[in-house]
């Protein structure tokens, strides 16, 4: 048996200890901090991206159909088909900031994220409500998102309050 290696197999350590440790011991770790990130709310977020897809997708082809089939007049139909880019133009950077600020564990982006969530509930309320022709795959597709948005935004105010409570009494 060679002396020069322990008994447990590992390699004898060569090269000098860590400053300020005693040889033998393993060097202190650094106490591990605690993820806040909320698990539930990045779901919530990533399934209403793919939501958000499939809702363009749709409300554009029923905004279609609307067109070619029922007497819209002019002016309604370009308001309420342009409501629908601007919808894109609000939704994907609300899902972007509340993602990133819940990635990083910050508080602004979050908040900022619920800030763009409230003209998006206003398009969808205009949506199943007040539309010039509402139809029941409008409501469907509107009331689902209403509640993913819903859901998106309680889960926001939920993790931004353990952002809060985690920085403010550590």
């Amino acid at each position: 048996m060679n002396t020069a290696q322990p008994v447990s197999g590992a390699p004898a350590q060569t090269g000098p200890a860590p400053a300020g440790s005693v040889p033998g011991q393993q060097p202190p770790q650094k106490p591990r901090r605690r993820v806040l990130t909320s698990l539930g709310f990045q779901i919530f977020i990533y399934f209403g991206g793919w939501w958000d897809v499939a809702y363009y997708i749709l409300n554009i082809l029923v905004f279609v159909y609307k067109g070619l089939q029922l007497p819209y007049p002019g002016r309604n139909f370009a308001m309420e088909f342009s409501f629908s880019w601007l919808w894109i133009l609000i939704e994907a950077p609300r899902l972007f900031l509340a993602s990133k600020g819940n990635k990083t564990e910050s508080v602004g982006p979050i908040i900022f994220s619920c800030i763009l969530a409230m003209p998006l509930l206003a398009m969808y309320v205009y949506f199943v409500a007040f539309q010039t022709y509402v139809l029941r795959i409008d409501q469907l597709l509107n009331g689902i998102a209403i509640a993913f948005v819903a859901l998106q935004v309680v889960f926001a105010i939920l993790t931004t309050v353990r952002f809060i409570l985690a920085t403010r009494f550590t």
